[in-house]
């Protein structure tokens, strides 16, 4: 499989944290990459943070994008177990 991302990422977290960008961004009455670009989204998928420092350690996530958007990523990533994870 070719991979557009630096890393491999889940294509369903991605899909649903740019679902998930797209209602914030509406919410907000902003541009979608206003929020998160894809990139950054893509990051995000791979990474699967669980909390707000492994959250915060992903390029393209800063201080404040964390306390905007932070919870709602979280609350995206928390969903999904690691491929392998017995729940």
């Amino acid at each position: 499989p070719s991979s557009a991302a630096p890393e491999t990422y889940d294509p369903a977290l991605y899909e649903e944290l740019r679902t998930w960008r797209h209602g914030e961004a509406g919410r907000q009455g902003k541009a979608a990459f206003h929020v998160f670009s894809d990139a950054t989204l893509q990051r995000i998928a791979a990474a699967r943070p669980q909390t707000e420092e492994e959250l915060l350690a992903v390029r393209g996530v800063g201080p404040k994008k964390l306390e905007s958007f932070g919870q709602g990523v979280l609350d995206v990533t928390r969903q999904r177990p690691e491929e392998g994870d017995a729940t």
